[in-house]
């Protein structure tokens, strides 16, 4: 049922919508930025010392490049963890939908719910930024990289974040999500996407081709290579049903896990 802040609680509620929506602006921009931070820390050493082998692309990425990615991605951050933080803040107020009792099986539906809409979300968007007319002015910037790296992932310009990103801002009113499962799947998009920026392929074989949904760093490793293919960001349904797959992508994605010994017969 949609719930509208009303009546005599509209002024105590307004008072404390301030406060609830600072608060929880800066826990999730303390928590994202950590997670970039730490997980970016943490994937650059593992690929340099023990995953060489995996590497997508022959070339590398320019340091300054990298930096620049780093500067931005924060800044980014601030913005995205600003749209979710809108939302929620609006949600504790008691506007839109009434989320569902968190329970195991309420949770485990609206996650699943919600990456499926999430994806559809950015891979309709991420398409219409591609459109020539809207290219330059909001998406270019993050297509700078050409190989991307695990820095890469949040280096997006604001009107970038408001077509792909804001649906942490409409979920929290139109979905009736348990507010944990949005926050947690906001988590698992901030881990993914880094992974999915990295360079380096981590989750190769079958469980990434068809026909499993699921996608390894590949296929936006290729969406960067490549630019015409590979706009969703979860899943691959929606690029399969459209035909923007790439089309050497499940041929590839078998290739991992490469052995020393593959490496040396290329």
């Amino acid at each position: 049922m949609l719930a509208i802040p009303g009546g005599s609680h509209e002024n105590a509620l307004m008072s404390e919508f301030f406060p609830t929506l600072l608060t929880y602006w800066l826990a999730s921009y303390l928590a994202l930025a950590s997670i970039y931070l730490v997980l970016g820390k943490f994937v650059s050493w593992y690929n340099r010392t023990r995953l060489a082998n995996n590497r997508i692309q022959e070339k590398a990425c320019p340091q300054e490049l990298v930096q620049r990615d780093i500067r931005q991605s924060l800044l980014s951050l601030f913005s995205i963890s600003g749209m979710l933080s809108l939302g929620l803040a609006l949600r504790a107020s008691g506007l839109g939908i009434a989320p569902a009792e968190l329970s195991l099986v309420s949770g485990l539906v609206w996650a699943v719910v919600s990456l499926v809409l999430f994806d559809t979300w950015f891979y309709w968007a991420h398409r219409a930024i591609h459109h020539r007319r809207l290219y330059k002015l909001i998406h270019r910037w993050h297509h700078k990289a050409i190989t991307p790296t695990v820095w890469s992932n949040n280096s997006d310009t604001f009107l970038d974040n408001m077509f792909c990103q804001s649906y942490w801002l409409v979920g929290p009113l139109l979905l009736p999500a348990p507010t944990l499962i949005l926050c947690l799947h906001k988590v698992y998009d901030q881990v993914t996407g880094m992974l999915g920026h990295a360079g380096h392929e981590y989750a190769g074989g079958k469980m990434s081709s068809r026909p499993s949904p699921l996608i390894g760093t590949t296929f936006h490793d290729q969406h960067h290579s490549a630019f015409h293919f590979n706009f969703a960001t979860h899943f691959s349904i929606w690029d399969r049903l459209m035909g923007t797959l790439h089309p050497d992508y499940d041929q590839l994605i078998l290739r991992y896990p490469k052995t020393k010994e593959d490496q040396k017969s290329e």
